[in-house]
């Protein structure tokens, strides 16, 4: 037992011997080639620097001259994309500067990659369609950090991250959605423009119709003086007559998450102004 042992523990520290004695040899024969991969990389690596901040600003410009918000969060993520596109072909390049150096032919390898490439598309293909869906929601700018979205009629929620592989919502009951880029159909943004509301006034028939809409004039005034949240604020043209009433619609925008804030504040405006005269708000 003790004869194997050392047995092992020679050929242990013969093997890791001659080991380090070949890469030194390895190293030492080739050191005016390392030299040349190390210059090589230092310049793609200060090349890309100056890119990746050049885009930055060129982004920045870009928002500017389009008279669009500068969103920390926009800037962040286009920068980021970008930065990973640069990778990807910093790498390859210094890859291919490599296998020159040692004198490795890049054509047949070019090729093998191809064909392995093929293999890889078809096997992660609906990866692949998530990053290009990605892509498209990022440059596109259809949603930000932050908004709120409506997902094919189906979900609706606070977008909480964009990434090139999903999307992240949270909903009113906080919970975190993860949805696939590439089953994303139908984006609602319920931010970027206010949200459309019509509040019905179901009044008696007997009122004089020009006097109550001229009333309606002047509580929209005070309204406006006393929030600026609501927004074209207006009577609609259609209105609906019978024997005992008339209804009169009455529109107005405000932000998603101040809509039902809104629409009852407006409906006890009109309660309290018109209580004789209202049959019903709606």
């Amino acid at each position: 037992m003790i004869k194997i042992l050392e047995f092992l523990k020679n050929f242990y520290f013969s093997f890791l011997k001659d080991f380090f004695n070949s890469l030194k040899f390895f190293f030492t024969a080739n050191l005016d080639k390392f030299l040349n991969i190390l210059f090589y990389g230092l310049s793609l690596y200060l090349l890309y620097l100056f890119l990746r901040f050049f885009i930055k600003k060129i982004i920045q410009l870009r928002l500017q001259i389009r008279n669009q918000n500068l969103v920390v969060e926009r800037i962040y993520t286009l920068s980021s994309v970008f930065s990973s596109i640069l990778k990807v072909l910093f790498w390859f390049v210094f890859l291919i500067f490599i296998l020159r150096e040692f004198n490795i032919k890049i054509v047949p390898i070019i090729t093998g990659a191809g064909v392995l490439g093929a293999a890889v598309v078809y096997l992660f293909q609906g990866l692949i369609q998530d990053i290009i869906k990605g892509w498209l929601l990022i440059f596109e700018d259809q949603l930000r950090k932050g908004e709120w979205v409506n997902i094919n009629n189906t979900y609706i929620g606070k977008v909480v991250e964009i990434s090139l592989r999903h999307l992240v919502i949270r909903d009113r009951e906080r919970n975190l959605i993860f949805l696939p880029n590439s089953q994303i159909n139908t984006i609602i943004n319920l931010s970027r423009e206010g949200k459309k509301k019509v509040i019905k006034l179901k009044v008696k028939r007997e009122i004089e119709l020009e006097k109550f809409l001229r009333e309606i004039e002047d509580v929209f005034k005070e309204i406006r003086e006393s929030s600026q949240s609501i927004q074209d604020l207006k009577i609609e043209k259609e209105m609906n007559f019978s024997e005992n009433f008339i209804e009169i619609f009455i529109s107005f925008k405000t932000k998603f998450l101040l809509v039902e804030e809104a629409s009852q504040k407006l409906k006890m405006k009109f309660f309290e102004r018109f209580k004789d005269l209202i049959i019903e708000i709606v």
